[in-house]
């Protein structure tokens, strides 16, 4: 594109770009700047060669103007002026050459030309490596703050539609041995809940391999169907040891190296994030757990009171207790040794929590006792008591293990809120019970 409005100034350099005999030049030209502005906001231009002497508009604002609307496309900026100062305005509103015209030849041209070409591809490529340097380091916080696993996946799809908006992405998540797609961009949202078997494809391969792969074509994806798969192109990474991001095109040889080293640090935030929430997950779970048994420990007991009398002070319903304590279970130890008593523990532990509602809870709430608090159960926590000491289920279990049954000690009370007794005097009254239904034995 030539933007020079003066008629002899325009035919000198149409002549001064003929008599460059490395290239050959299809040249347009407009003579004012709005006209030319028309033109080469859809980037079509290799190069861009301007007057600073424009009817429409004056020396430094045609720069900036032309710099705006033509991002990618270089300019070399042609004046009649041997300014100094005007040439360092040009160069910093971001043309990329400053030609005196009575300096003009075909040998200053041309490597004005080659130059500007060279710069501002230089340029738009340190532009591009910033902004992804910036979204990446943007995510990295984002990622930081996040709890939940399927947040950090949506969070990851939408930093790589900035980074690279041509392209499609989609996250798969392990989940009981199957590859589950968990989430996606917004055109691929179809295929959100569909199913990879973990030894099939790329994504199989990936998953299991843990490492990267990129495709080209169709040739190197193993287990795709041409026909029935219309991207060409793509690259494949494993997130932590659970998941996989993919990225995908439509067109063969999408994607170069640097784009695989760029979502590959996209993937190592969102691997980090995955672990620590992983983690996170784990140390809470512990911390309200019990080791042996792996039912809640007292630690949950104070969360569990909290948000269930909360729930029942509001909706004016009644929570039953039980305290289950088993029988004689220091002779137990003492006889067959600390292995077999915790191997009892265990097997009590599975069977009072199969005699529950999956929304109570049981809580071991001491060395050989157990708590079971009833949600919504009241009264009828006597109903569930009888129940638990008339199953016959532990009896046999545990006479396999020591030749005779275990039995428990049970005693209950429920909680109301409307009486003024307080949670504390309720459990004191279940564990009396307890006490008094061991000494009847």
């Amino acid at each position: 594109m030539l933007i020079e409005d003066n008629l002899e100034d325009a035919r000198y350099i149409r002549k001064t770009l003929r008599n460059i005999t490395s290239n050959r030049f299809h040249i347009e030209r407009s003579e004012s700047l709005d006209a030319a502005l028309k033109r080469i906001s859809d980037g079509s231009f290799d190069v861009i060669i301007s007057s600073l002497n424009l009817p429409d508009c004056s020396c430094e604002e045609i720069t900036f103007e032309i710099c705006k609307n033509a991002t990618k496309t270089p300019l070399i900026v042609l004046t009649g002026l041997d300014d100094q100062k005007l040439e360092l305005n040009c160069m910093k509103a971001g043309a990329q050459e400053f030609l005196a015209k009575n300096k003009l030849d075909p040998e200053n041209l041309s490597r004005a030309i080659r130059h500007s070409i060279e710069r501002k591809h230089l340029d738009w490529q340190l532009r591009l490596t910033r902004r992804r340097l910036r979204i990446l380091h943007d995510t990295a916080s984002k990622l930081e703050t996040c709890t939940m696993k399927m947040k950090a996946f949506k969070i990851t799809i939408r930093a790589a539609e900035l980074l690279l908006s041509t392209a499609l992405y989609q996250i798969f998540q392990e989940q009981d041995g199957i590859l589950i797609t968990v989430t996606t961009s917004s055109e691929l949202s179809e295929k959100i809940g569909s199913e990879t078997d973990l030894d099939f494809g790329l994504t199989g391969m990936t998953f299991a391999e843990k490492r990267t792969f990129q495709f080209e074509s169709h040739d190197d994806m193993p287990g795709s169907n041409a026909e029935d798969d219309v991207f060409r192109s793509g690259i494949t990474i494993p997130i932590a040891s659970e998941a996989v991001f993919q990225i995908l095109s439509r067109e063969p040889n999408a994607f170069t190296n640097d784009d695989t080293d760029m979502f590959e640090m996209l993937a190592g935030h969102l691997s980090g994030t995955i672990e620590r929430i992983t983690l996170e997950r784990k140390l809470r779970n512990l911390a309200i757990h019990d080791s042996l048994t792996g039912v809640f420990n007292r630690n949950f007991f104070q969360i569990a009171i909290s948000r269930e009398k909360m729930r029942a002070e509001r909706y004016n319903s009644r929570i039953g207790f039980l305290i289950v304590d088993i029988d004689n279970f220091k002779q137990i130890n003492d006889l067959y040794g600390h292995q077999t008593g915790d191997r009892i523990l265990k097997e009590v532990a599975i069977f009072l929590g199969n005699s529950i509602r999956e929304t109570d809870f049981l809580i071991r709430y001491g060395g050989d006792e157990f708590l079971l608090i009833l949600i919504e159960t009241g009264l009828t926590a006597t109903v569930v008591r009888e129940r638990i000491l008339e199953n016959s289920q532990l009896a046999e279990v545990t006479t396999n293990i020591i030749g005779t049954p275990v039995t428990l000690s049970i005693g209950n009370a429920h909680w109301d809120p409307t009486t003024g007794i307080s949670i504390r005097e309720t459990l004191v009254e279940a564990d009396k019970q307890m006490y008094i239904h061991k000494r009847n034995k």
